[in-house]
């Protein structure tokens, strides 16, 4: 036999057994509304910030890697790309300055690491960003920094940066 409302349900609520066996009234989130805080964030499209190794960030800083390389493609927007350098870091230290990414066949620099490996199509990467310029910051902003400041957790892979901090 179905169960039989007893009174008027509140609009927008449920009722919900708690831990004691009563029934208590609560106001279930909304799809939007449990992401509302990321949505809320104001995204610059030609800032991106992307998770790298600390010895790749090494070997960029020491001009050594002239190009970056990327399975997916990032928008054709970014200029800059903040190199979020993964633990035992955890801290956004480099900026890069970029362009539009090449292909395989398009690098034709062999004085970067893993520039012929990607021309001969031997990478997984598709997309080569790259390194038109190398910024290093004062002070790295580290993860806890980031996400009190700036709302962002770090990446696990592209994530455009917030205006506020560009």
């Amino acid at each position: 036999m179905p169960a039989t409302r007893t009174g008027a349900k509140p609009k927008g609520t449920a009722r919900q057994l708690t831990l004691t066996g009563e029934l208590a009234s609560v106001t279930p989130l909304s799809s939007s509304s449990k992401s509302r805080s990321k949505s809320s964030i104001e995204r610059s499209y030609t800032d991106a910030i992307l998770p790298i190794k600390p010895e790749f960030t090494k070997l960029i800083a020491e001009r050594e890697k002239n190009h970056e390389y990327r399975r997916r493609r990032i928008r054709d927007t970014v200029t800059r790309i903040w190199l979020y350098t993964t633990a035992p870091t955890s801290a956004i230290s480099h900026v890069v300055v970029t362009s539009h990414p090449k292909t395989p066949g398009q690098v034709c620099d062999p004085s970067g690491l893993g520039n012929d490996d990607f021309d001969n199509g031997e990478k997984e990467s598709k997309f080569g960003y790259p390194v038109l310029g190398l910024y290093k910051l004062k002070t790295p902003l580290e993860q806890k920094a980031m996400k009190q400041t700036y709302g962002v957790s770090p990446p696990q892979a592209v994530v455009y940066a917030p205006k506020k901090m560009v």
